[in-house]
């Protein structure tokens, strides 16, 4: 009678030729040496995090996002915050699309006291699903992100915009008002920016154009290089320079409606109108 011999289980050495296999680029072959490595200790969270990448590589992705998580858990029960990180940033390389490993790694930067990476995290993932069926992800995930930091402009931004896509004007409209009273500069001209294109009005241009002026965003320039320095010393009054900011409102206003509202045969003319009036209004300032 003949005996099977078995052979003897020795860790080290197998994964010492999965790691040789692997340097040759035998990738099919590294991955059953992990896997037999697996068997005997499926808990082994250190061979998942190197199982992980090379499933990934194979496009089985079901099987490497469950050795991903079992490596970051692994390396999180053991206090190892660093390490847990790195294996979600690598996840999220390969899989960008799996809502949690962004959760996961905004989850880990808090836990280390970096609200502002977890932040940034969850901007750069929700750019993945910015599709319209996955719009939903995109929305939870900058919910997430205005819970840890909130009235974070470019998260609120982000939210508002997508919220109005997704047809929540209500909502959409109340962050962006938020977003005008509290930022300052380029951000708040943005935020009364979209503000006024959701619902034209002429409280809304004027806001828009106070906050570009404020932001000094006006394509024109108040002082010009190329003008006489005695041109550009004289100054003219306050009088003047409003005169010509309700030139560029009124203008700016003609535009919008005549871009929304079907006023017939007469759209181009009306459109040429506004366009002059903003045109003149907003180069008159370069003399007050």
């Amino acid at each position: 009678m003949w005996f099977k011999r078995h052979k003897s289980y020795d860790r080290f050495a197998i994964l010492a030729a999965a790691e040789k296999a692997r340097a040759k680029g035998k990738v099919r072959k590294a991955i059953a040496e992990y896997r037999k490595v697996l068997e005997v200790d499926p808990s082994d969270y250190e061979t998942h995090g190197k199982l992980a990448p090379l499933l990934a590589e194979r496009t089985q992705l079901a099987g490497a996002w469950k050795s991903f998580v079992a490596a970051g858990e692994g390396y999180t029960r053991d206090m190892h915050e660093d390490k847990a990180l790195s294996i979600y940033m690598q996840a999220a390389r390969y899989l960008p699309h799996q809502l949690e490993v962004w959760k996961s790694i905004a989850r880990l930067q808090v836990g280390r006291g970096r609200p502002p990476d977890a932040v940034k995290a969850l901007l750069d993932g929700s750019r993945h699903f910015r599709r319209r069926n996955h719009r939903p992800e995109a929305i939870r995930l900058l919910r997430l992100a205005c819970e840890i930091e909130p009235w974070h402009f470019e998260a609120t931004y982000a939210l508002a915009r997508l919220l109005l896509k997704a047809g929540e004007k209500r909502e959409a409209q109340w962050h962006l008002e938020g977003l005008a009273e509290r930022a300052k500069g380029r951000n708040r001209r943005r935020a009364c920016a979209t503000l006024f294109r959701m619902s034209p009005s002429f409280v809304g241009a004027w806001r828009w154009v106070r906050a570009a002026i404020a932001a000094r965003e006006i394509p024109f320039p108040r002082r010009s290089s190329w003008l006489s320095p005695a041109i550009r010393q004289h100054r003219r009054g306050q009088a003047a320079r409003k005169i010509c900011l309700v030139m560029a409102l009124m203008g700016i206003i003609v535009v919008g409606i005549s871009v929304g509202v079907d006023v017939g045969p007469q759209t181009y003319y009306v459109l040429l109108v506004g366009s002059g009036l903003t045109a003149v209004g907003l180069a008159s300032l370069l003399f007050f």
